[in-house]
């Protein structure tokens, strides 16, 4: 079997095996920071706080988790992300989109988010990447 010659190559085998686990606190992921990592890919990351999102505030107990985003720098999409928190099957489900589609960074950061929403907490994950 040859080996992938570039990161590009690399990155598409990580993601063939990759799916997306629903549990009870509704996380979900495709590609992770450590599987980059220990597959020597360099990816950017963004995070996101769930409580500090306007719906997280409102929704106020049982307001815990994050987003976490993983980004190639080189592609300028979205290889992974993690929803943990209360609707973050439905956060999951338009990141999964994201991901599956190749959807550039650009057109994700140039988006209406609904407001007040756990999905606008997407934004801010966007704002952080790097």
């Amino acid at each position: 079997m040859n080996s992938p010659k570039t990161q590009q190559e690399q990155l598409q085998l990580l993601l063939r095996g990759c799916e997306n686990i629903y549990t009870a606190e509704e996380l979900g992921t495709r590609l992770t920071e450590a599987a980059a990592d220990s597959a020597g890919i360099p990816v950017l990351i963004g995070r996101s706080a769930i409580p500090q999102s306007a719906r997280g505030w409102i929704h106020k107990a049982g307001n815990e988790g994050f987003i976490k985003l993983v980004a190639d720098p080189e592609s300028g999409v979205l290889v992974g992300a993690t929803s943990v928190g209360p609707a973050g099957g439905e956060v999951l489900a338009v990141l999964t989109l994201a991901v599956h589609a190749r959807v550039p960074i650009r057109t994700l950061k140039q988006m209406i988010y609904a407001y007040p929403t756990f999905h606008r907490a997407i934004e801010t994950a966007l704002e952080n990447l790097g």
